[in-house]
């Protein structure tokens, strides 16, 4: 006797039902999956019903057998596509908090194979999961760290989201390749090639610009941070490119339009708000003075320039810079902007002004 299972997959605005056949002659946990399925596609396919769906997966496993297993890895990796395809269009921001702890921790894992007696899982593989209670911002910082530090460590903290989505995105298209290419009855159903589609897609569009976050988010494009710099109070953040352009929500102004975008800078945060920026260490005292003079002309009162820690997470410190008090430091202005920051770590207490003249 066989049984007929629907499994609903719904790519873009089509239902399309795919079907798996299975014999009903032992179970090895095949039924609590169907349901469990079912329960997903009830709830609407949301990001939150995906990591109830994968958290019963896990708790499945042990009782499952090869093809039963086979099975839940197919549904691991093409239901996982409803969820993310939902959330597209949003800022990564919010992609992050959607996903980050419901949908790419499976992706991330290892395929959902059966457990065996001869063969014992290593418990060490499902620490890249997230722990109990543990935050969005505590778990990337954590696989980035550790579990995946080959391939975020080197990427500022507010930049590590993007990278995991990116890695989350491209194993999630190797698995679907692969658990479409291990299931015989899959080459009859066009809505497997459509998933396995659907994923390309994604990994096609994360191919276009991982590979320059990737070096925008190094920690070497900060001057280092030292003894004079303090914690960074959150402060609006506006960066000069090599160019001498202002980068402010991501988007360049240049010419007249700098100042206009920087006085909007400060508005938005409150009139009075300091406003930090990012400059390249190898910026030159005498193109760092231009730059404060550029800034103030905005309104600006305080500047602040932003650094990083020595050691990982790389975290955010700034220095309040100035070009008409502070402590002068009697560098030349070729003399570039971390040999500034360096000085005044020697002259001066946590807080001190540099004056940049």
């Amino acid at each position: 006797m066989r049984l007929v299972l629907p499994l609903l997959v719904l790519l873009g605005c089509q239902q399309d039902p795919i079907e798996v056949r299975r014999s009903t002659t032992n179970d090895y946990n095949y039924g609590a999956l169907q349901t469990a399925i079912t329960k997903f596609v009830d709830a609407k396919r949301t990001a939150p019903a995906y990591a109830e769906l994968w958290k019963t997966v896990l708790a499945l496993r042990p009782g499952m057998d090869r093809a039963t297993a086979q099975q839940a890895e197919l549904t691991i990796v093409v239901l996982a596509l409803a969820p993310i395809q939902d959330l597209q269009t949003k800022p990564m921001s919010e992609q992050i908090d959607a996903l980050a702890l419901t949908v790419w921790p499976i992706l991330l894992a290892e395929e959902i194979e059966a457990d065996e007696i001869l063969r014992k899982r290593d418990p060490k593989l499902d620490e890249i999961l997230p722990a109990k209670d543990e935050t969005v911002r505590a778990y990337i910082q954590r696989l980035c760290g550790k579990q995946l530090a080959a391939e975020c460590k080197q990427v500022v903290p507010e930049l590590q989201g993007q990278v995991l989505s990116a890695l989350a995105t491209r194993r999630g298209t190797e698995r679907a390749r692969n658990a479409v290419a291990d299931c015989m009855l899959c080459e009859t159903e066009p809505g497997w090639k459509k998933a396995v589609a659907g994923w390309e897609e994604l990994d096609h569009a994360v191919n276009e610009w991982i590979f320059g976050l990737e070096r925008k988010g190094d920690p070497a494009n900060w001057p280092i941070a030292g003894a004079a710099s303090i914690a960074d109070p959150g402060l609006p953040e506006a960066e000069i490119t090599t160019t001498g352009e202002i980068v402010v929500g991501g988007q360049r102004h240049g010419g007249m339009a700098r100042t206009e975008a920087l006085r909007d800078l400060r508005f938005l945060h409150g009139e009075d708000s300091p406003i930090a920026l990012h400059l390249s260490p190898d910026t030159t005292i005498a193109q760092v003075k231009g730059t404060l003079a550029d800034v103030r002309k905005s309104g600006a009162k305080k500047i602040a320039v932003v650094a990083r820690g020595t050691y990982y997470p790389w975290e955010r410190r700034i220095y309040w810079l100035s070009d008409t008090t502070g402590v002068r430091v009697g560098l030349r202005p070729t003399d570039t902007l971390q040999l500034l920051l360096h000085a005044v770590d020697h002259l001066g207490l946590p807080g001190t002004v540099a004056r940049v003249d």
